[in-house]
């Protein structure tokens, strides 16, 4: 098993998230695997960086063929998947999340919550 903590901030650059968690997993799993766990990581990510005025912490682990992708943030609010219209910009950050992984869900923790997703 191989477990990555990573802190972000605001201020965070994207590609440095996704180049740790990228080197983590290669090696391990197929390219496919590490292309949509790096897509769901850059997307949950942003959520917080839009949504929260503070950062938070990603958590990855890979076992068995498995990445679990865990993001951490202060928000108490739970996410909801939007299905916006065709000619709106954004929203569908969730629904990328929700085709790419074979599960996926939020709960609250002492500190705000945590949105997870899993792939295999």
């Amino acid at each position: 098993m191989n477990r990555l903590r990573l802190p972000f901030s605001n201020g965070t650059d994207g590609a440095a998230l996704r180049r740790a968690s990228s080197e983590l997993l290669a090696g391990e799993h197929t390219p496919e695997l590490i292309d949509d766990s790096l897509l769901i990581v850059t997307e949950l990510v942003d959520n917080v960086i839009q949504h929260t005025a503070a950062g938070g912490e990603v958590v990855l682990v890979s076992r068995h063929g498995t990445v679990m992708i865990e993001v951490f943030d202060t928000s108490r609010r739970m996410p909801q998947a939007r299905h916006p219209k065709p000619d709106q910009p954004g929203g569908r950050g969730l629904l990328l999340v929700v085709a790419l992984s074979r599960a996926w869900g939020s709960r609250q923790t002492s500190s705000g919550k945590v949105v997870w997703a899993e792939l295999a």
